[in-house]
């Protein structure tokens, strides 16, 4: 089962991990085949926050919510459940500075439906 673990980390925080640490963890994780994806994010002040309301998009400079700690990252990970996906989030380095949240990721209930990957996206048949 593919679980999102999010890496949350309040701005104080935001580069106490050092790139070469979280890349090596994923450079481990990877070799175990548990990685799908991981990928760093800037800091929020580069966000913007996207709302269409009535069929109107309106534009936010940041983020949306109004919590200390902010989305620096994720790890996509393949585990065999949640135990096992916990376990790899406290090992995720970040931890030490901010919180993971893990969530397991839901498939659409469409027919021959398999992910929204480049590879299955080139797969699938033109309807």
């Amino acid at each position: 089962m593919k679980y999102l673990c999010l890496v949350y980390l309040d701005e104080a925080n935001w580069s106490a991990c050092l790139d070469r640490e979280c890349f090596a963890f994923a450079k481990e994780l990877a070799g175990s085949g548990k990685l799908l994806a991981a990928e760093p994010l800037h800091p929020v002040h580069s966000a913007t926050t996207v709302r269409v309301r009535n069929g109107k998009a309106a534009f936010y400079d940041g983020p949306f919510s109004e919590t200390k700690e902010l989305l620096a990252g994720f790890y996509l990970i393949e585990a065999k459940d949640l135990n096992e996906a916990l376990a790899i989030a406290a090992r995720i380095p970040p931890a030490k500075y901010g919180s993971i949240e893990v969530r397991p990721v839901r498939e659409l209930d469409v027919a021959g439906y398999r992910s929204f990957s480049p590879e299955a996206a080139a797969a699938e048949p033109e309807h």
